[in-house]
Parts: C-alpha cells; structure tokens; sequence
C-alpha cells in the first residue's frame, strides 16, 4: 500500500519546516564552533571512509571543485587532514583524516550531543529512540531511491565493555542497515536534510 497523496504532502511541508529549523539551530551554533558544519562535515566522512581523491570526495558531497580544494586546504592547514600520493596514479593524491582530525570530529559530536540533550530536554529516552529511528528510516528511503550510501555513520562510539568509556570507531552501514547506537548523519548541502 503506498502513501497517500495527503500524508505525502504534509510529510513534505513537516520536511521544509525541519529543514528552515535545523539552518537556523547550526547557525546559532556556528558561533560556538570552530570549525564550519561543511568542514565537520568533509571530515565525518572521511572518518568514515578510507583514503580518497578529493574529485570523489566532492561527487559524495555534492560540492564543486573549488570549494572543494579551499576546504580541504583549510583543515590541512589545521592538520586535521593529509594527503598522500596516488599509489595507483602517481598524478593523483589521496586526501585522509589524521588522528587530530578524528579527535576534532569526536569533541565537535561529543559538543552538539550536548547541546541536542539542551534542546530535546522535553522528550523521554523512548520518544527520542522513536524519532530517531523515524528519521533513519527516511534517510535511507531517501538514499535508496537516489542510489546513495550514507555519507557518515556514529563515528566515535563510547566501548560498553571499557571502563573508562574508551571510544571505538563505528563500522560504516549501507543504506539498508539500522544500527542501534545514536547515529549522525551530516549533509553537506545547506538546502538538503
């Protein structure tokens, strides 16, 4: 049975005013952020993925060339990202997350977490878990029907079994696959959820 035009239309009018909502929620939050949400967002997905050219990185996030090299320029300057030759074509080179980088992401995640518990003070732990696997769901209709991957997944993910809470990295899951720890999607585009 498919969806019906009317819950289809208001699904889209919800989506809009989420999507007007969360610019304005990053954009108060840029103050408090050292680094922009397309910075945090290249560098969640290269947390996520292993060494790449920088022509790919761009087709996965949507941004041109020239954006593409500045960013990246950028959070090389701040050593938060390298480059390396292309074994495969000594012309080319592969751009990868350093350590600082991983630990930038980590503590920018660890930050809007805690800033996210402020805001959903109202929702219980269930009604959270609910939304959150709402949202997840329409993330992966969405990247399905696009043929798409997630671009990023719950990166640094505290070790239940560590005492000290020691953070793992998170394997990245195809569109099809639900996890059940909190996971963050971060999309590039100002204008897409």
């Amino acid at each position: 049975m498919s969806v019906s035009q009317e819950t289809a239309a208001a699904l889209v009018q919800e989506l809009f005013e989420l999507q007007r909502v969360m610019r304005r929620v990053l954009k108060e939050s840029t103050a408090e952020r050292d680094l922009s949400v397309v910075q945090m967002s290249l560098l969640s997905h290269l947390a996520s993925v292993p060494a790449r050219r920088a022509k790919d990185i761009g087709a996965d996030s949507g941004l041109g060339a020239s954006v593409m090299s500045r960013q990246l320029s950028h959070l090389e300057k701040l050593g938060f990202v390298e480059r390396a030759p292309d074994p495969e074509d000594g012309r080319a080179q592969l751009v990868k997350i350093t350590e600082q980088g991983r630990r930038a992401v980590a503590d920018h995640l660890e930050a809007d977490t805690q800033r996210l518990i402020e805001r959903l003070g109202v929702l219980s732990e269930d009604d959270a878990s609910q939304t959150r696997e709402g949202l997840n769901r329409l993330t992966d209709i969405f990247l399905t029907s696009l043929g798409l991957e997630r671009m990023t997944t719950c990166l640094p993910q505290v070790d239940p079994e560590s005492a000290h809470g020691a953070r793992i990295p998170h394997a990245p899951q195809g569109p099809a696959t639900h996890t059940t720890t909190t996971e963050t999607t971060h999309r590039l585009e100002d204008n897409v959820l």
